[in-house]
């Protein structure tokens, strides 16, 4: 141990000790060992183990956001680059000062109840505003989109208006064109006929006086 809170030796230096012997630190997990009217509460993370002995009625879940608070505070400097060479205990000067004051903030179960119903429901609007936010995005995108498709749905139908006025002015033109035809070729045929009609009867042939 290169830190720690108590300063006594006997029975719970003994127990410890067999708790950190059935610890491997480079595996993380969490562990609970119950010895007598106690409980001895274990996590390794990053190659460290943190542990704290509590009563057998206090809350598991305290006993573990406490250690959880410890290793992040440990963790969120040098010590962890100190401890790998220090001594048993060489660290206490300088880290048991923030051993002290979790005990005392998490010692009191019912304030850590408190505070972590805050976070929790803190977290919960932060979730909810976040999720909020995403459907107002999602919404905006979907309304960009529904603009943009809009603008090319006006688009396409302007082009197709002067593409049908195009064609119809066309269609116009080639109906007169068969009309003029049409016409051309049945005056034709009617000049024809009349022709063929008056040369039977004579009408071309002269008279003699």
């Amino acid at each position: 141990a290169v830190v720690s809170t108590q300063s006594t030796g006997g029975n719970f230096e003994a127990a410890t000790q067999q708790v950190l012997d059935r610890t491997d630190s480079n595996k993380p997990c969490r562990h609970t060992f119950n010895v007598k009217q106690y409980k001895y509460l274990v996590l390794t993370k990053g190659g460290f183990t943190f542990l704290a002995i509590a009563d057998q009625d206090y809350p598991l879940r305290i006993c573990f956001a406490f250690l959880e608070k410890i290793s992040e505070r440990f963790q969120s400097g040098t010590l962890p680059q100190r401890a790998m060479t220090a001594k048993p205990y060489e660290l206490r000067r300088d880290f048991s000062p923030v051993l002290s004051s979790l005990l005392v903030q998490y010692n009191k179960s019912q304030e850590v109840d408190s505070m972590a119903n805050l976070h929790s429901e803190v977290d919960e609007v932060r979730g909810v505003m976040a999720k909020n936010i995403e459907k107002v995005m999602e919404k905006g995108e979907k309304l960009s989109r529904l603009e943009q498709r809009t603008a090319e749905l006006d688009a396409n139908a302007s082009q197709f208006r002067r593409t049908g006025v195009q064609l119809q002015r066309r269609m116009w033109w080639q109906n007169q064109k068969m009309k003029i035809v049409l016409v051309g070729t049945v005056t034709v045929i009617l000049t024809i006929i009349i022709l063929i009609i008056c040369w039977q009867k004579g009408v071309f042939k002269k008279k003699k006086y």
